[in-house]
Parts: C-alpha cells; sequence; structure tokens
C-alpha cells in the first residue's frame, strides 16, 4: 500500500433524500426525498411558491438549542463517520487530527438575526456577546473544539464548491503528512439569505429540478452536510480501519468571468477537472461516471455540458441534485459521499426528473439505475465568484 494514500475510513450523511449515508443512497436510488414548502423554516414573502428540499423534521428536532443547524447537522455526519469506521474521537488523541468544513451561507449568515435586529435598533448586551462568538469560532475551529482535536482546522467559503474544495485540501493534509487524520466535508442549512437569493437571481423554480433536462427550468435549495474521515492507506492499515474508498485527485481553478454566473464556455472548470484527472493518474477513459453539478440552471448546465464534451468525453452523467436540492456548500460532500456509494455498491442511481434531451447541451445523463464495473469517478462544482473544484474519487477495490 502506498503511505501517503489518502483513504476514506468513514462516511457520514444527512440530506433531504436520508438521515444516514445507507438512507440517502437508497433515497437517490428510488428518488425519494423531502421536497415541500419551507413553511415555517425561513420567514420570507416566496414561502407560498418556492419548495426546497429539507433534512427531515425529527432529526431537526434533535437540534440542541447552543448549536445552528449547520453545526449540528455536521456534527450528526461526523459521528456517522466515526462509528462507520469503527473509532471514537478519543481514540485519536496520540494522532494529529485535521479539521476541514466546508459552508456557504452559516459562516456570513449565522449572526443574521442578530443583524434584523440591530436594523430595528440598538444590539442588547446578550446580541453583543453572541456577535462575539460568531467572530470568535470559525465553523472549523468549532468542530475541532467540539471533539477535542488539537491539530489544524480550516474553514473553505467557496461558495458551492465549498464541500469538494475541503475534501481535496484535506487530501493534500494526509499526503504532505501534515496530518494523520482530518476530518473534512461541508454542511449548510436552510436560510432566507439564500433562499430569497436565488429566487431575486431569477434562478429558482416552483417545480422540483431537472438536470441537464430541455424543460429544466431552474435552481431548488435543499441543506444537509456530509463528512469523510480520512487518513493515510498506512495508519488505517496499523490500526486495522476499514477503507470506504479513496481521493485520488483534485484540481480548482477560477475564471473570475462574473460575481455569480458561471463562464459560458467552462473554461476554469475544464481545468479544474484535467488538474484533478492528472492528480489521480487516471483518464476519462477510467471515469465510471460523472456527478454533476447539475443545478438545472440554464447557464450552469450550459457551462457544464461543454466542459465535459472537452475533459470527460463519453462519460456517463448523473445530476444527484435532483433528490438531494442545492445543498450550497455541503453540496460537493454530499455528492462525494453519494458518489462512494455508488462505486462501492456498483449501481448509478437515475438522474430525477429528466425527461427531455436538450439539443443545445448535447448530454443525456443517466435516467435509470444502471450497473457500473469501474472503480473510478469524478464530483465536480461551480460557484460564484468563478470557483471551479473537481475531485477524483476511488471504491474500496480501486487500490
Amino acid at each position: 500500500m502506498v503511505s501517503k494514500k489518502a483513504l476514506v475510513a468513514g462516511m457520514g450523511c444527512v440530506c433531504a433524500c436520508g438521515n444516514t449515508v445507507e438512507e440517502a443512497f437508497q433515497g437517490a436510488l428510488n428518488g425519494n426525498a423531502r421536497f415541500e414548502l419551507p413553511k415555517t423554516r425561513v420567514d420570507s414573502t416566496y414561502t407560498s411558491k418556492y419548495p426546497v428540499f429539507l433534512v427531515d423534521p425529527a432529526v431537526c428536532e434533535q437540534k440542541p438549542s447552543e448549536q445552528t443547524f449547520s453545526q449540528f447537522f455536521f456534527i450528526r455526519a461526523a459521528l456517522e463517520a466515526f462509528e462507520q469506521a469503527g473509532l471514537s474521537p478519543d481514540q485519536l488523541d496520540s494522532k494529529r487530527v485535521g479539521v476541514i468544513v466546508g459552508s456557504s451561507v452559516h459562516p456570513s449568515f449565522h449572526c443574521f438575526e442578530i443583524y434584523k435586529r440591530w436594523k430595528k435598533g440598538p444590539l442588547t448586551s446578550t446580541d453583543i456577546a453572541g456577535l462575539k462568538n460568531y467572530l470568535a469560532t470559525p465553523l472549523a475551529q468549532w468542530v475541532s473544539n467540539y471533539f477535542g482535536f488539537t491539530g489544524p482546522f480550516q474553514t473553505v467559503v467557496t461558495a458551492c464548491a465549498s464541500g469538494t474544495d475541503a475534501i481535496g485540501l484535506a487530501k493534500n493534509w494526509i499526503e504532505t503528512e501534515l496530518c494523520d487524520v482530518v476530518l473534512c466535508g461541508g454542511t449548510d442549512e436552510l436560510t432566507e439569505s439564500p433562499y430569497d437569493g436565488f429566487i431575486r437571481l431569477m434562478v429558482a423554480t416552483e417545480q422540483r429540478c431537472r438536470p441537464f433536462c430541455k424543460t429544466r427550468t431552474g435552481i431548488n435549495i435543499g441543506e444537509g452536510a456530509a463528512a469523510l474521515l480520512l487518513v493515510s492507506s498506512q495508519l488505517a492499515e496499523k490500526m486495522c480501519l476499514p477503507c470506504q474508498g479513496y481521493v485520488l485527485g483534485y484540481g480548482n481553478c477560477c475564471d473570475g468571468f462574473h460575481p455569480t454566473a458561471p463562464d459560458p464556455k467552462g473554461t476554469g472548470l475544464q481545468k479544474a477537472l484535467s488538474f484533478a484527472l492528472q492528480e489521480s493518474g487516471k483518464t476519462a477513459a477510467d471515469m465510471a461516471f460523472v456527478n454533476a453539478h447539475g443545478t438545472a440552471s440554464q447557464a450552469n448546465d450550459s457551462a457544464e455540458s461543454i466542459a465535459f464534451k472537452a475533459v470527460l468525453p463519453q462519460v456517463p452523467v448523473w445530476g444527484s441534485k435532483s433528490v438531494t436540492g442545492h445543498t450550497l456548500g455541503a453540496a460537493g460532500a454530499i455528492e462525494a459521499v453519494l458518489t462512494l456509494q455508488a462505486l462501492n455498491k456498483r449501481v448509478l442511481p437515475p438522474t430525477i426528473g429528466f425527461t427531455t434531451p436538450d439539443e443545445q447541451l448535447q448530454i443525456v445523463p443517466v435516467t435509470r439505475q444502471t450497473s457500473i464495473s469501474k472503480q473510478v469517478a469524478v464530483s465536480d462544482s461551480l460557484a460564484f465568484g468563478g470557483c471551479n473544484a473537481a475531485i477524483v474519487l476511488g471504491g474500496r477495490d480501486a487500490a
């Protein structure tokens, strides 16, 4: 075994299509997901029109009052990852444990209620204390403190590419031997800011999203978290840890085309995909599929299709946001977990809702459960600010 290879020892997930890794993948296979109006979750004049993908209310009710939903979702996913790895956090006291968490909304807006009160009048001492806490505890630091880790931590905020970037950076921390173990992933919750924001950008839809479909009408916001426990192959062998798969390659590139719109030619994404493939030592011919960003917006799906034709020709495409919604900073992490599940179970779920090929895209995603034999796949993310990221993942039999 290669000592520096980043091995995934455990995974955890909570999102609209399931409360655990296994449930989420089964939800992806059969198309079941909690897709409904946000009701009391957001205070907006749009809540009677625009449905979203929500985490199970029974799960949300378990949230401790002192935690935000984003914190709660990630801790829940992390605990599942530790359980799957057969580890408890205190067993890692002698190890260099790093934490990298990607998030888009939470780092900027989990003091939103304080902001709204400030707009109406002076802040109270409680508000000021809450604001100080907000400034003093970045998400990854908070997670590290929660588990009592003493290694490096980093909160990644590259908008909707945050989760993918977090996993890619964690791979680098393992391979450069900065850490023995890295807890990584992404998390985001439904709040007014992204909910209203995507509506006002005129990319949200009142229907269920249909990635790459000619009749697609836009994005549905989602929420949730996913966590991956990365270790070196050498440490995994020494500690007899299970293998859920590998992070084989990572690439990112910022094209800076527009604050919110992707480069129509997908130039930055092409580079990110190429970098990830190069680092993994794999080619498009090795890929079982690509788990696309696939938001079902006109501009995103178009740019992505151009990049796929250039870098991943003939590679099957899966649009998993048809069962998770767009979970923003958590998206890349949730998609990584679903991608590894598909590789390990050797079956690719369908792209729910796709009915009509778009001749301008020249891409027809997988629309039914499909058996796969290859053990490598790629997952990509596009984000505001021109951020593009991609990771190449190998199943447990990829070594």
